[in-house]
């Protein structure tokens, strides 16, 4: 009676298991499929890094792009020592009807003349035209060499601002690396420590199966297990995100990985002591320079504003060829024309007819002008008045940077010196807690030893091994910050 339903059901198990492994294949090939296109690491040492990252800087492009700007501004502002050459050009026409002798301010004509009886009538229709060269120079100018030497001092300053933003992109990019580094020191600290309390969780309960050990030495175990894997978890995180933020730097794909190769070991000795470093600092800093020609520029206006107000003398010289035709398709009257431009005085025939003329005339002259202001509105004023505003606001910014800049170097140099002694404190920690650690082992082991000790010692070796790892970091950093401030390596 049973055996019908175990052969079915057997069949069932056999349909069940034929269905799960295409399954398995379907989700294989799936996954094989979105897996990423950049799935090898990119793996960098610092000097590569810095070389990829100077060339790929968006702050620094954009720096670069703000000096080809200022560059066009000088070259702006030098035209206006050049002279001006312009074509000239006119064409028209024009017809007018009339039944009077006289016509006058006729456009494009000018007065006309004709004998006309009381029912005479003309139709008149002219064209004209002309072209010539215009030169125009301005032989004096107060306005344009100010504003001249302000273009070039905010060019030097957007010059030195480049300069600055190299600076500041190598200082982020070394500042990013080495929190990659770290995140990379400490995760084998938490794996170790993994390790160490897996361990101890095995002996805690090998102890307790046979009857030396407590189950409280099992719940710490296991609460320090636990903890050791929280710690290993948030620090691949924060790897994670170090990596992120280089690879922005470097202006690399959301979906590249990136590696340092580099291990997290100390840059040489810093050469300059606190007072020669601010010296540096101070003298050699482009940050200071973008502002010192920010004061040159404003300054510069200032003299700008005031010479607008100055007389300026210009010269424009000029010259060209011009023709007209005149025609008089219908001209009931007299015979004669006065006044017709180019050739003066046109005879018709006294009877219903018409005529035409044509000609051609050139000129040439020299013109002198003067312009002086005499009220503006009060803008020549406010503008004096602005740019003696932005020359004392560019003094005190210097001032106010200066400051910044020395409490910066002064930070850095205490901070290097202090991770100097953390350096070889946290060495000399790790090696005793090393010791402390086996030790620890081997007491409790043998019973003569509890677990809060061994627990205790290995807290203090992960503190000692991370605070080790922290040292080089700040050490390294705060070198960094230095060659950022003085510009020396």
């Amino acid at each position: 009676m049973l055996t019908p339903f175990f052969g079915e059901l057997e069949a069932l198990r056999t349909d069940y298991a034929g269905m799960f492994r295409r399954w398995f294949l379907i989700r294989l090939l799936l996954a094989s499929c979105v897996l990423p296109v950049n799935a090898t690491p990119l793996v960098l040492s610092l000097d590569q890094a810095l070389e990829r990252g100077l060339d790929a800087s968006l702050a620094l492009k954009q720096a670069e792009t703000s000096q080809e700007a200022s560059e066009a501004a000088v070259g702006i502002s030098r035209s206006m020592f050049m002279p001006k050459l312009d074509v000239v050009g006119l064409a028209s026409w024009a017809q007018v009807g009339s039944s009077i002798g006289f016509i006058s301010n006729l456009p494009t004509i000018g007065d006309l003349n004709f004998d006309l009886n009381s029912k005479g009538y003309a139709l008149i229709q002219n064209s004209f035209g002309n072209i010539g060269l215009a030169l125009s120079y301005p032989l004096v100018d107060f306005e344009r060499g100010p504003l001249l030497e302000a273009a070039k001092a905010l060019d030097q300053a957007a010059e030195a601002r480049v300069m600055e933003q190299k600076r500041q992109s190598r200082f982020s990019i070394t500042t990013a690396y080495l929190q990659l580094q770290l995140a990379d020191a400490l995760i084998p600290v938490w794996a170790d420590s993994i390790d160490l309390s897996t361990n101890l969780l095995k002996d805690a309960e090998a102890l307790l199966e046979g009857g030396l050990g407590a189950r409280i030495d099992v719940f710490q175990a296991r609460a320090l297990l636990s903890t050791d894997r929280s710690g290993l978890s948030s620090a691949r995180s924060t790897r994670a995100i170090a990596a992120s933020a280089l690879a922005r730097l470097l202006d690399l794909p959301a979906e590249q990985r990136l590696e340092a190769s580099d291990p997290l070991e100390s840059f040489p000795p810093w050469p300059l002591n606190l007072e020669a470093s601010v010296g540096a600092a101070t003298r050699n800093r482009p940050a200071l320079d973008v502002i010192r020609q920010a004061q040159i520029a404003a300054e510069a206006k200032v003299k700008a504003a005031q010479g607008s107000r100055l007389p300026r003398i210009g010269v424009l010289l000029g010259g060209g060829i011009n023709g007209d035709s005149l025609k008089v398709p219908v001209l009931n009257g007299s015979s004669s024309i006065s006044n017709v431009p180019v050739v003066g005085e046109v005879n018709l025939p006294n009877a219903e007819s018409s005529g035409s003329v044509s000609g051609s005339f050139y000129d040439y002259g020299i013109m002198l002008n003067l312009r002086q202001s005499l009220f503006d509105g009060g803008l020549s004023t406010q503008s004096t008045a602005l740019a003696r505003s932005q020359v004392e606001e560019q003094r005190l910014l210097l001032k106010q940077r200066e400051q910044l800049i020395i409490q910066a170097v002064e930070s850095f140099w205490h901070i290097n010196q202090s991770a100097a002694i953390a350096m070889k404190a946290s060495r000399d920690a790790e090696i005793a807690t090393e010791e402390a650690v086996r030790d620890a082992q081997l007491r409790y082991r043998a019973g003569i030893a509890p677990i809060t000790e061994l627990l205790l010692v290995k807290r203090d070796r992960q503190a000692a091994r991370s605070a080790a790892a922290v040292a080089v970091q700040q050490w390294n950093f705060s070198r960094a910050g230095l060659e950022l401030q003085t510009g020396l390596r």
